[in-house]
């Protein structure tokens, strides 16, 4: 269902009332374009139950800047892989959660169905577990779908500003229309002047190297007794800052120094959730699927010859190998009971990153006639990469090994719109309240692992965000 706007924890630089209408109002190409769009909006009438949208072009803008000056939750961002798409909103015209993995497929039905009007895009998430989130996860559901009321949409084709009113009953109409008026009347040009950089005062992290050392040993005793052949191993480490983090802005320099990653962020429960991430889940057109084996990690060298030394490393080494052979292995068993055809290259290609690369199989399917978003999501989630392999032994070697809830950490963030949908692993992530930040990173333990090389692969995995931060 719908629901109000509210105004974030952030600072209140929009102006109110008849200030903010006499902005919109104003002759500058922005004003203009809402000018235009407010007219479309006061003209809507209730015919019958459903999605009301109109769109008009405007100049473009940073849409992270847009939505660090414009503070109303909820507000949502998605930039693709080639960064050709970004999506930012504001507020929310349909909302619907879930907490039970049970209701995914219904989730979707009804979040793809909004989506077939055409420059529909709706947010979706999905926790690790399938479970409600708890600690500091607590408000997050375990699924969730949006659909901003106020949209900025950036493509190669430009940039346009949207607005979403989903109505059921005319009453329902008139009420949602106006919290859009208002919203319009408000916005706030983007801006570069919120930047403030912020310094770590405190760091906890959930696990000591010695406690990590005794975990992994645990693990390893598992996968010597045939129980598992991978298992991922997660750490959490909560910082306070000294002063409230601008997210967005933080997202905006956590994605430069990221290129090739998605990037994403969803408020909820008065707090954000984002990330740069180079995961893909799957993208799908119509019957059409495109998904990845991503596996085996070493670190980015210091010059061009330890860089290029370090690449042959991650092609050759035997551990890691046969670690993306055995994810290759179970992501195409795990597609065919659901495709007629699947392909992939004979050679991994190297994914290089600001601080760590990786080996990375891309693999296309084409569906069986009548397969949807939800039998995909069931498939392929949690990655090996995220989890380990076999899937359920995995899950229970975690829950017992990890000491705290990872929440929509490593689950699944992603678009819906049409006849596609495109899902991202939510890895390189963090979530962030005010002067708190928790962010994650996990290393996959199989035969060969050292405690040594997989904590220094914890710490290079968040090393992008707290330059983010502290820049």
């Amino acid at each position: 269902m719908p629901h109000s706007l509210q105004r974030a924890n952030a600072p209140d630089t929009s102006p109110s009332g008849d200030a903010g209408h006499r902005r919109a109002t104003a002759d500058g190409p922005a004003e203009q374009a809402v000018a235009q769009l407010l007219d479309q909006v006061r003209q809507w009438r209730f015919r019958e139950p459903g999605l009301l949208r109109a769109s008009v072009p405007v100049p473009e803008v940073d849409p992270l800047a847009w939505l660090e000056a414009n503070p109303l939750a909820p507000r949502c961002y998605w930039q693709d892989r080639s960064g050709h798409l970004r999506l930012a909103g504001i507020g929310a015209a349909w909302q619907y959660t879930a907490d039970s993995p049970d209701d995914h497929p219904t989730l979707l039905r009804r979040a793809q169905s909004l989506a077939r009007q055409y420059g529909v895009h709706l947010l979706c998430g999905f926790s690790f577990d399938g479970q409600a989130g708890g600690g500091e996860w607590q408000g997050f559901p375990a699924s969730l779908a949006l659909l901003p009321a106020v949209e900025l949409q950036g493509s190669s084709a430009g940039q346009q500003l949207s607005v979403n009113v989903y109505a059921e009953t005319s009453e329902e109409l008139l009420s949602r229309r106006e919290e859009v008026i208002e919203l319009l009347g408000d916005l706030s040009p983007a801006t570069d002047s919120l930047h403030r950089s912020a310094q770590v005062t405190d760091r906890a992290e959930d696990l000591d190297f010695g406690q990590f050392s005794r975990r992994i040993e645990a693990i390893l005793r598992d996968i010597r007794q045939g129980h598992v052949h991978k298992a991922v191993l997660a750490r959490q480490v909560a910082l306070r800052l000294d002063r409230p983090l601008t997210a967005f802005t933080t997202l905006r320099r956590w994605s430069a120094i990221t290129d090739g990653s998605y990037c994403f962020a969803i408020e909820h429960a008065g707090r954000i959730f984002m990330g740069c991430s180079p995961e893909r889940l799957f993208y799908r057109k119509g019957r059409s699927v495109q998904t990845e084996s991503l596996a085996g990690t070493v670190r980015r060298g210091a010059t061009a010859a330890e860089d290029a030394a370090l690449e042959t490393s991650l092609r050759e080494d035997s551990k890691l190998v046969r670690e993306h052979a055995w994810v290759t292995r179970y992501i195409r068993g795990e597609l065919e009971p659901w495709a007629i055809r699947i392909d992939a290259p004979a050679e991994a290609e190297v994914l290089k990153l600001d601080r760590i690369q990786h080996r990375r199989l891309p693999i296309q399917a084409t569906l069986r006639p009548g397969v949807g978003d939800h039998q995909l999501l069931d498939a392929l989630h949690p990655t090996p990469a995220v989890c380990g392999f076999p899937r359920r032994r995995a899950q229970d070697l975690i829950r017992r090994q990890e000491g705290f809830r990872r929440g929509w950490y490593s689950g699944v963030i992603g678009r819906l719109s049409g006849d596609a949908a495109e899902l991202a692993v939510a890895i390189r992530s963090a979530l962030v309240a005010g002067e708190r930040a928790w962010c994650y990173s996990g290393v996959g333990i199989v035969q060969g692992s050292e405690a040594e090389a997989e904590w220094q692969e914890l710490e290079a995995k968040i090393e992008s965000f707290l330059s983010a931060v502290q820049d």
